[in-house]
């Protein structure tokens, strides 16, 4: 069974969860109530930001044109981008962000990273520390996602899925989250799936009856399992046939049941474009940014559909941007700052936040990469804070003592920098 029929009475996943409170009921929240949820996509391998949302005009066009001599996007003719606010533009494969953009669901956010010296350009070191949310410190215990769900008032604790992977193992982002069930799409869970999965759960519950921790872990799967058997979910025919939008129709469902979610994580890989990237706005990298593009649009009609749409926000991170010049096999290394996106309802989207430090040689860091100009921390603690209604941003980012004021679900500081 596919993920676009999912569960259904039969646990046709891999199920793993650490201290679910079992004994499933759509009432876990208050009749007539649902909570808000926080889901967080993170690109896998470095997205090269500068190739998503592009300049336009003036000296910063002239420079990005000089450095990206073949796999510039154009502005107009084949390939070209898709014209934000005349400053800017979105790639031209990301016709699905773009209508978010348009109307009003999609922000975006310029020039985003660690402050300097803090982060890496390694792809294990930098996801550790985005997922971690503690710049420059790779050793602490927990993620961020999970400080925000240990410090969240009024968390409903007896919600049958309070936190979701559709990961094949939990993300860093969770780490600590004794909560977080990970759903991953594998033929079957019982090695007798079919006819005798019933059978075969009973055999394994009578032989794990003790108290060692694989007696414990064995019992809560099956009770998982056993739970999971009372939630349908079907992601809907339009969603495109790729594994970003498996994942994000299983969370919409998931929302849409009623279960509890408050945060889910899910990955999208292949953005590591060291060569044959693609040329004039076409080839590989268009086409990874279309499927993350339509994957988030039917995700975001899916939720509108339902009326559900102000109750989620999408983010969307990587680990790092990639350098500004190109390199000699028509790709892009490991660099630093990259755009970050937010979508949702309650988004006052339609608008390019923070400020743009430019390509010129004098405005690179190290002589390379995009300048960092807002922390990630002030983005994620907007969300936090002001969407989540989270006050403890303190526990959630440690150390972080920024601003929260983007305004990104409301009040927007908008996007300035004495642009031509």
């Amino acid at each position: 069974m596919s993920r676009r029929k999912f569960i259904g009475g039969s646990a046709s996943v891999l199920a793993t969860v650490s201290g679910l409170q079992m004994g499933f009921a759509q009432a876990a929240l208050p009749a007539g109530s649902r909570g808000k949820t926080l889901v967080y996509l993170f690109l896998r391998g470095g997205i090269d930001g500068l190739n998503l949302v592009i300049p336009r005009t003036g000296t910063h066009r002239t420079e990005y044109e000089m450095k990206r001599p073949n796999i510039q996007v154009p502005v107009s003719g084949d390939g070209a981008m898709h014209n934000l606010n005349g400053q800017f533009g979105l790639h031209g494969s990301a016709s699905g962000l773009k209508a978010l953009y348009d109307s009003g669901k999609l922000a975006i956010v310029q020039a985003v990273g660690m402050p300097e010296g803090t982060g890496s350009r390694s792809h294990f070191d930098s996801q550790e520390l985005y997922e971690l949310g503690t710049p420059g410190e790779l050793s602490t215990s927990t993620g961020w996602l999970a400080r925000h769900m240990m410090s969240t008032p009024g968390l409903v604790t007896d919600a049958a899925i309070p936190s979701l992977s559709t990961n094949s193992s939990s993300p860093t982002s969770l780490l600590g989250d004794n909560t977080a069930m990970t759903l991953d799409s594998v033929s079957g869970f019982h090695p007798n799936y079919g006819r005798y999965g019933d059978e075969h759960l009973d055999a394994l519950a009578k032989i794990y009856t003790g108290i060692s921790s694989l007696d414990y872990a064995v019992k809560q799967s099956i009770e998982t399992i056993n739970m999971l058997g009372q939630i349908n979910v079907e992601v809907p025919d339009f969603y495109p046939n790729n594994s970003l939008a498996d994942d994000l129709g299983l969370i919409a469902g998931m929302i849409k049941t009623n279960v509890g979610l408050q945060v889910a994580a899910v990955d999208f890989g292949g953005w590591d474009t060291h060569n044959g990237q693609g040329n004039a706005g076409g080839g590989y990298f268009a086409g990874r940014v279309e499927m993350m593009s339509e994957a988030i649009a039917a995700f975001m009609t899916d939720l509108t559909s339902y009326g559900l749409d102000n109750d989620v926000v999408l983010v969307v991170q990587s680990e790092f941007g990639r350098r500004v010049r190109e390199n000699g096999n028509q790709g892009t290394d490991h660099g630093t700052a990259n755009p970050m996106l937010v979508v949702g309802g309650k988004v006052q989207g339609g608008a390019v936040y923070g400020s743009f430090p430019g390509v010129a040689d004098d405005d690179l860091y190290l002589n390379t990469d995009l300048r960092m100009t807002t922390d990630f921390r002030e983005v994620l603690g907007d969300i936090v804070v002001n969407f989540m209604k989270n006050p403890n941003l303190d526990y959630v980012f440690p150390g972080y003592a920024g601003p929260i004021s983007l305004g990104l679900t409301g009040g927007a500081e908008l996007f300035g920098d004495g642009f031509e």
